[in-house]
């Protein structure tokens, strides 16, 4: 199996407590893999560790056979005051793109915003933002996307709408690592998941795998990661 992403053992501790512990899994190329935990699980520390941002205090990580990962964190960090199309051409830029232009109008038109090129990004809606959020972490044609809570507070029809495009995204050979607290959208997206608790990992596998771990074959993704996790 060709690996995008491959964690050995992985331990991050904040003082005497760990955030991550001795986590082991692995991400196949080209799959559309789920992270899934309750609020103070680690995944937010782990994806900080996958994406080059901590280090951690015990085992590695393997990110693919090059080094090319998109990030859409919780926290966009927008800078308001440029335009789409200036915000978008900035990254292009920072990653050395050569058609930063020609890969700003690609990218606004993938996520529906050509028409916003020129308008300011403080002025837009929050599903909007998400759209230039989403189009900033692949303007570099990512292997792999990781993205944590895309779809937070959106309304139902931008919901499907960055959904969409993720299948797409996903359909073209990217890898996409999400983690989200909406688990029938996870339960819609993902190919396999994966569940941590207190920095551990307590299930892995496909919808079907996981409802056989929790011995619950009838059941829904919601019902099996509280029954996983509050056990």
């Amino acid at each position: 199996m060709n690996l995008a992403i491959k964690i050995e053992n992985l331990t991050k501790l904040y003082g005497k407590t760990k955030a991550v512990d001795n986590l082991t899994l692995n991400v196949a190329a080209g799959d559309f893999f789920g992270f899934l935990g309750p609020n103070g699980a680690g995944k937010t520390t782990t994806i900080r560790i996958i994406t080059g941002i901590l280090k951690p205090d015990e085992g590695r990580v393997s990110v693919g056979e090059r080094n090319i990962i998109g990030v859409m964190p919780e926290s966009r960090g927008f800078y308001e005051w440029m335009t789409a199309g200036e915000y978008l051409y900035f990254f292009a830029k920072l990653y050395g793109d050569t058609n930063a232009d020609k890969m700003t109008d690609e990218k606004l038109a993938l996520v529906g915003l050509s028409s916003k090129k020129n308008s300011r990004i403080g002025t837009f809606s929050r599903g909007m933002k998400q759209r230039v959020g989403l189009a900033r972490a692949i303007i570099n044609n990512p292997k792999i996307l990781f993205l944590d809570e895309p779809t937070l507070g959106l309304d139902p029809q931008g919901q499907e709408d960055i959904k969409i495009l993720l299948k797409k995204i996903n359909g073209e050979g990217t890898t996409i690592f999400l983690s989200s607290h909406l688990l029938n959208e996870v339960a819609e997206l993902c190919s396999r998941m994966a569940i941590i608790n207190h920095g551990q990992l307590v299930a892995l596998g496909t919808l079907a795998e996981l409802r056989d771990k929790a011995n619950l074959p009838n059941s829904d993704l919601t019902d099996i990661f509280l029954k996983l996790t509050n056990g």
